[in-house]
């Protein structure tokens, strides 16, 4: 078990964290948390974007040992259910806002290294990941969806 706080240029997302291993260099990992986002200036479709939204997600996991601790490659599926508050300019300058509801679907691939902590079951580790954000259900006007990038710290004990 284990938490996790991502960190990516739109935002943060903490989570609370479960690994299953499958094999001694194997092990599927399960998530869940608050996506916080804030967009800034990122959007092509609205000036602001910011919202928050809860999901998780379901990865698999390569471990390889080295020195004191451990690479890991793996694969992920995250899916977040965000509310995103937007404002945007029309074409006369007037300010309008509005809210949009979007289901995101979220593929990426992640490397790291975990090292353990001296006389106990826990390890820390940074990982970096790579993927897509894509806006698969959406209610409201469109709202912004692409690559991202993210690095992680990660807290993990055994139970």
């Amino acid at each position: 078990m284990g938490t996790s706080i991502q960190f990516y240029p739109a935002g943060i997302i903490p989570t609370v964290n479960l690994e299953h291993y499958l094999s001694e260099n194997s092990s599927l990992v399960f998530r869940l948390g608050l996506n916080i986002v804030d967009r800034q200036d990122f959007s092509d479709f609205n000036e602001t974007e910011e919202g928050t939204g809860f999901g998780g997600s379901i990865g698999y996991r390569k471990h390889f040992p080295s020195g004191k601790g451990k690479f890991v490659a793996g694969v992920n599926l995250d899916v977040w259910s965000l509310t995103i508050d937007w404002t945007d300019l029309e074409g006369s300058g007037t300010l309008v806002s509005g809210n949009t509801y979007t289901l995101v679907v979220q593929p990426w691939l992640e490397g790291g290294y975990f090292l353990p902590i001296k006389n106990t079951k826990s390890q820390l580790g940074l990982t970096l990941g790579f993927g897509r954000e894509i806006n698969a259900i959406t209610s409201g006007d469109e709202v912004e969806q692409g690559f991202i990038g993210s690095i992680s710290l990660q807290y993990l004990f055994q139970l």
